[in-house]
């Protein structure tokens, strides 16, 4: 019977396996022809004319079956993607091997005489496939019909997403049933780059228009997100088991070049950043017209999460889009200045606002919140802008607190000008006790204030510590008192470590949370009884160390209470001190661990002296 079944093989005639789209039998009967056709040619045996003249029509003959089987080849070829059943994939398989067959023949007759090689030689099959499977691909893309059933208006959205579909459709086929009929080449992979072409180039036509900004955001949706630039065909696109290891995306380029996406971001980046403007905008301006309401015993407001969600939103959905959060970062310069037009308007309300009580207290809890987020979400922030925001936060804190306390500085201003003076030299225990005691009624009635929560009250009574020593640091550097002998300069300094202890004292035990001013006069007062003047430069870096707003200002009213310095000492210790600086500046000043809500390096910048 396997006999009989080969032998019936054999005597199927070229047309009828033509007929039965067996290309590959007949291919090899064509080229079995074509080698004895031109074998006596390679051998260079003389014909007579008569039978040269019956190959010749021979030789015509077999030229219009190759063409006819090329024909069919063909024809088969741009059809592949549209192959379903058994039947057809066969006919496919037959084919691809007729033109590898036909590849071969080629190199066949490589090297031979072109009056000695057949006038078909070499047909290039490969190039004719490979041209004619990318012309498919082209027409099946500009094909691609939208849906017009979806809400999708932009017609532009429609196209692209029209051609993606087309894309994830004729690639599964391919992977289905393509594959098979390409033993020898990742035929996945060849059309998955031919798509990706077509695709490309519609994305780059598209890129070339004047886009409104809602197809803006939907080509870099497409480039970086659905179908990302460096894992490109991403699996949101075209995720099926069928395509599992068939593409090696990380083979196809970036659907648009940088010198096109650039243009998009910038684009995409200008409106959100329009967007979180507008929002910011709004929220503020209906803050201003509102009342705080109360929110278990204390004034609160919505003016903080709002802007925060707002910006969180915008922030995370255009690194989405982007694909990269490094790029996204500049937008953070919309909350800097919203910042600074929020700070303007804590000004406003306590020079003039009636409201001014509730206002500062609700936004004292609105200050802490954005201080939380950007500490939170610190990479997100470009460092100067992280550092200009935190500056900000801070100030409008003082602002806040200090129309709190304003008031309480004129009623202790009796107080305060007693320091720094021969008086307080004598009866330094008198007046330092009715100074604590005027705080300590004060703080009392802060204690006491209604709506006031308790994190906004730590934050109050640690202001008003600070404000205290800063006040007491002034007066010292007034330049009231000289303090010429050694008994003298001890006297002072024991007074101000005594006084300092006991400041920190009455406000720690009431709440505050300075505890980095301590130490602040005791410091100083070291630098009251130091003799040499290389131990006072010491001295003097080391409180530079921990306030690097101490300055040449500050150094000089300081030691101005020292009649004991000669004037060559005192300028050689200020030159150092300033040449100090200028080389912390120069190297830059480290990264404090310090939260700088809440640190006191900026404790002397409020000294003012003259």
């Amino acid at each position: 019977m396997e006999h009989d079944i080969q032998t019936k093989e054999v005597l199927l005639t070229f047309k009828q396996n033509l007929q039965q789209n067996h290309f590959a039998r007949a291919g090899q009967q064509l080229i079995d022809c074509e080698e004895r056709l031109f074998a006596l040619k390679q051998e260079g045996v003389q014909s007579s004319k008569g039978i040269v003249e019956e190959e010749e029509d021979y030789e015509e003959h077999l030229k219009k079956d190759f063409e006819e089987l090329l024909e069919k080849i063909w024809s088969t070829i741009e059809n592949s993607l549209e192959v379903k059943n058994k039947e057809e994939i066969d006919s496919l398989k037959e084919a691809v091997l007729a033109l590898q067959q036909e590849e071969i023949q080629d190199q066949r007759w490589e090297g031979f005489d072109e009056k000695k090689c057949p006038p078909w030689r070499p047909r290039y099959c490969k190039r004719t496939h490979d041209s004619l499977l990318e012309k498919v691909v082209k027409q099946r893309m500009e094909a691609a019909k939208p849906d017009l059933n979806c809400s999708i208006k932009s017609s532009i959205q429609m196209d692209i997403i029209s051609k993606a579909k087309q894309l994830k459709s004729d690639l599964l086929q391919v992977a289905t049933n393509v594959k098979s009929c390409y033993p020898e080449l990742n035929i996945c992979q060849y059309y998955a780059n031919l798509y990706h072409q077509a695709f490309s180039a519609k994305i780059k036509e598209i890129a070339d228009y004047g886009l409104s900004d809602s197809d803006c955001l939907h080509i870099l949706q497409w480039v970086n997100t659905h179908y990302p630039r460096h894992t490109v065909l991403y699996y949101r696109i075209i995720k099926h088991e069928a395509l599992t290891g068939m593409i090696q995306y990380e083979q196809l380029e970036a659907l648009l070049p940088n010198k096109m996406l650039e243009p998009l971001e910038e684009q995409f980046l200008s409106s959100k950043e329009n967007e979180l403007q507008t929002w910011c905008q709004k929220f503020l301006s209906t803050e201003e017209k509102a009342t705080p309401e109360m929110k278990d015993g204390c004034y609160s407001s919505t003016l903080a999460i709002d802007v925060i969600q707002c910006i969180h939103g915008v922030l995370t959905s255009a690194q989405e889009v982007l694909g990269d959060h490094s790029k996204t970062k500049r937008m953070t310069h919309q909350i800097k200045e919203f910042l600074i037009i929020y700070h303007r308007f804590l000004v406003k309300v306590t020079e003039d606002n009636q409201k001014a009580d509730a206002v500062l207290k609700a936004s004292l809890h609105c200050i802490r919140q954005f201080r939380d987020y950007i500490i939170k979400n610190a990479d997100c922030f470009p460092r100067h802008i992280k550092a200009d925001c935190e500056n900000l936060l801070t100030r409008m804190r003082d602002t806040c607190l200090g129309y709190f306390t304003i008031s309480i500085h004129k009623d202790l201003k009796g107080k305060y000008s007693k320091l720094g003076t021969q008086g307080w030299l004598k009866n330094n225990e008198h007046m330092c006790s009715e100074l604590l005691e005027a705080v300590d009624g004060h703080i009392q009635k802060l204690k006491n204030l209604d709506n006031t929560c308790l994190t906004c009250l730590k934050e109050l009574l640690s202001q008003f510590h600070k404000e205290v020593l800063v006040e007491y640091v002034r007066k010292m550097m007034k330049k009231k008192i000289k303090l010429g002998d050694e008994k003298k300069l001890h006297q002072a300094a024991e007074a101000l470590c005594n006084n300092g202890q006991k400041i920190h004292t009455l406000f720690t035990e009431a709440g505050s949370d300075m505890d980095e001013l301590k130490n602040v006069l005791a410091k100083l007062a070291e630098l009251l009884i130091l003799k040499d003047p290389h131990c006072i430069e010491l001295q003097l870096v080391s409180l530079y160390t921990i306030y690097p707003d101490f300055s040449e200002a500050h150094v000089s009213a300081w030691l101005h209470l020292k009649a004991n310095l000669s004037a060559s000492d005192l300028k050689n210790i200020k030159k150092t001190f300033s040449e100090f600086r200028e080389l912390e500046s120069l190297e830059g000043t480290p990264e404090s661990n310090k939260d700088p809500f809440y640190s006191c390096s900026n404790f002397f910048s409020k000294v003012v002296v003259k």
